[in-house]
């Protein structure tokens, strides 16, 4: 009885913690959605467990292999601390765990930087194109004007700025393009399009945030 009545109190917890997250005008708009993505998760979670009893062990290996890789593709590219050179080459370096999963699923690591540094990139031109109160909108063309001008010189944005500018001369994008279309570019120059990105620059999803930055 004690173990249901924790169980019960930690959903109800999740619940409210996502609840805290909804952008629903009402507590009962906001708790109902809540509930239903709970409700949801819960169900995939289940399904999961059954998948992985059935599942046969070499697809499992390659599994867990692709999950390792979206893992670590995703924290490169959703990157954003453009000041820390040292905290983005630790994520660039190849581990053994890391190298592990290249190995079962056939990458080298040279083909496995080569996509990190893409998203890496593409990850700059997605995040400094949009509003940072709202990632679903994308920044005004003079705002990105102000961006590529000006923040060159401020002292806290200079590396951010910086990053971008080689985001896309990486790209061959110029930059009177990103300041008129902003992350549009990607596919105007069809950025995604490569095999490899296809196959395996895949990333791993983030909880639904305030600002939308999960949409990303």
């Amino acid at each position: 009885m004690e173990t249901i009545i924790i169980i019960c109190a930690i959903i109800f917890f999740i619940i409210y913690l996502v609840a805290q997250d909804s952008k629903k005008e009402t507590a009962k708009e906001r708790y109902g959605e809540a509930i239903g993505y709970v409700a949801h998760s819960t169900a995939n979670k289940i399904a999961t467990v059954a998948h992985d009893i059935a599942e046969p062990a070499n697809k499992k290996r390659i599994r867990l292999a692709m999950e390792r890789l979206a893992d670590r593709n995703g924290k490169i590219y959703r990157f954003n601390d453009y000041s820390h050179k040292d905290r983005i080459e630790m994520l660039l370096k190849v581990d053994d765990r890391l190298k592990q999963s290249l190995d079962i699923l056939g990458l080298t690591e040279c083909r496995w930087l080569k996509i990190a540094k893409h998203l890496f990139y593409i990850g700059i031109i997605r995040y400094l194109s949009r509003e940072h109160s709202d990632f679903s909108k994308k920044n005004s063309e003079f705002i990105r004007q102000h961006i590529i001008n000006d923040w060159i010189s401020d002292t806290f944005l200079k590396d951010d700025v910086a990053t971008l500018k080689e985001a896309l001369s990486y790209f061959h994008i110029s930059e009177e393009d990103w300041i008129k279309f902003g992350d549009t570019v990607i596919e105007m120059y069809n950025l995604n399009e490569d095999k490899d990105i296809k196959e395996f620059g895949i990333v791993t999803q983030i909880m639904p945030m305030r600002n939308n930055r999960h949409l990303l």
